[in-house]
């Protein structure tokens, strides 16, 4: 029988930093998709809140050491900290979103991939952001 899926040589356990990598990074996507248009419906919406308060929440104690960062830890902290909040205001039905704030916003997520993700190119999912 052949077995198929990831080899337990690269499979690695899931701890509090993993879990935080993933929450940002669907946060990012989550954040490019609205940036570019797509709908940001209910479930999308209360998506982006929950997980935007989480990563809040989780970067306030964590050790940025095993991102071996090029930049301080306290300035890349903060960048994920106003990510969470643009996020949450992005989403809102009331936040006016000229072009400067965009690309303050686009700005922001390119610096955070580079240090957190240095090695991978993010790619959305753009046939499944299309629905909300």
């Amino acid at each position: 029988m052949k077995r198929f899926g990831a080899t337990d040589k690269t499979m690695q356990p899931m701890d509090e930093n993993s879990i935080f990598l993933v929450r940002l990074h669907l946060l990012t996507v989550m954040v490019k998709s609205a940036l570019k248009g797509y709908p940001v419906g209910e479930y999308r919406k209360e998506a982006v809140i929950e997980n935007a308060n989480e990563i809040h929440r989780l970067v306030e104690g964590m050790n940025m050491g095993f991102l071996d960062l090029s930049t301080s830890s306290h300035l890349f902290k903060q960048r994920i900290k106003l990510l969470c909040v643009m996020a949450i205001a992005i989403v809102s039905e009331s936040y006016p979103l000229g072009i400067h704030r965009q690309q303050a916003v686009m700005e922001n997520l390119e610096t955070i991939a580079g240090y957190a993700f240095p090695k991978k190119q993010f790619q959305g999912f753009y046939d499944i952001l299309r629905v909300a």
